[in-house]
């Protein structure tokens, strides 16, 4: 595992910028459970302040050459989250190694293939669409109350779009840098709202259907 990064620490809660968004979200629409695509110290929002079942799932590469020239996440994180909340037992991780087809699409969006796509565009080919859906329908999304989209990866956008009509809230990290991470591929339904969050430096995205019960 060289050049791999060890984390020490989930308890510096200042340094988590969505952690006020959720806690607020979860307070006005009695938000119990949670599947999250990304593990990490912002889980503690939804371990702190939900009774039910919390997933987090992790899209890896065991690949650690490539992870590190793409800047995506290892099993090396996931590993060191499991070992830190395997205390709370309302809480699981699932491991997802991606394949060639997200891989092509990380290499695409990063500017770091041979495709000719210039860093920010959207990849090159939509086969990782088809493998990003065939996860997602592994997933049970509907038993959940929000599902949280940060993962280790940059296909975030797509995740999003995914996630429509499976689940009442969805919210995405990072929603300021919308190039890089898709952001600018979401296709808002109409039967769902969007806006930005309040707190969070890096921008947090907010969907939630129109027509929700919030008691």
């Amino acid at each position: 595992m060289k050049n791999q990064t060890t984390y020490t620490n989930f308890n510096r809660k200042k340094t988590i910028d969505h952690f006020q968004d959720h806690q607020d979200l979860i307070k006005r629409y009695n938000i119990n459970s949670v599947i999250e695509f990304g593990v990490g110290e912002g889980t503690n929002v939804f371990l702190e302040n939900c009774t039910g079942k919390i997933t987090s799932v992790e899209l890896l590469t065991t690949d650690y050459i490539k992870a590190k020239q793409l800047k995506i996440s290892t099993d090396e994180w996931v590993n060191y989250s499991i070992n830190e909340f395997k205390k709370y037992d309302n809480w699981s991780a699932i491991k997802y190694e991606v394949q060639s087809s997200i891989l092509d699409a990380e290499y695409d969006v990063t500017g770091k293939g041979n495709r000719g796509v210039i860093r920010g565009n959207s990849p090159s080919n939509i086969d990782y669409i088809q493998e990003l859906t065939n996860l997602i329908n592994t997933l049970n999304i509907s038993e959940y109350d929000m599902a949280f989209v940060d993962p280790g990866i940059h296909l975030r956008g797509d995740i999003v779009n995914l996630l429509f009509n499976k689940i009442d809230i969805i919210t995405a990290h990072d929603f300021y840098t919308k190039e890089i991470y898709g952001y600018s591929r979401i296709n808002i339904p109409s039967t769902y709202e969007g806006y930005s969050g309040n707190y969070s430096d890096e921008g947090l995205g907010v969907f939630i259907k129109k027509i929700i019960d919030k008691e």
